[in-house]
């Protein structure tokens, strides 16, 4: 299988991958905005998972301005035990998570919901 093809099946994910393949990595929790501010600043990026297409890897240079313009004000706050989609800008939000890797700075996993 083309790895670059491969779909978003389920939420929340049990795996991350590029087109390169499986990555190793393993959810470690849920963020709120604090910490993602502070694992961009440490070189961690971000890919958005949404059910029916393939992940999406947001470039280095455009992880700043993807922060501001799309996530910060569609973003569930973690201590919430669910949402309401008409209360997010275009009615739908994410749910973000840190992803550890070995030797690598984490990722952060963004699960859009619409």
């Amino acid at each position: 299988m083309d790895m670059a093809e491969k779909i978003v099946t389920q939420m929340p994910l049990t795996e991350l991958w590029n087109a390169h393949g499986p990555l190793d990595a393993r959810r470690a929790g849920n963020l709120g905005e604090t910490d993602i501010e502070r694992l961009l600043r440490d070189g961690s990026s971000f890919v958005v998972a949404e059910t029916g297409q393939p992940l999406r890897w947001i470039e280095e240079g455009d992880r700043f301005a993807f922060w501001k313009a799309e996530v910060k004000c569609r973003l569930v706050a973690p201590d919430k035990d669910g949402f309401h989609l008409d209360d997010y800008p275009g009615n739908y939000c994410y749910i973000a998570a840190m992803w550890e890797r070995v030797s690598r700075p984490p990722v952060i996993v963004l699960e859009k919901h619409h």
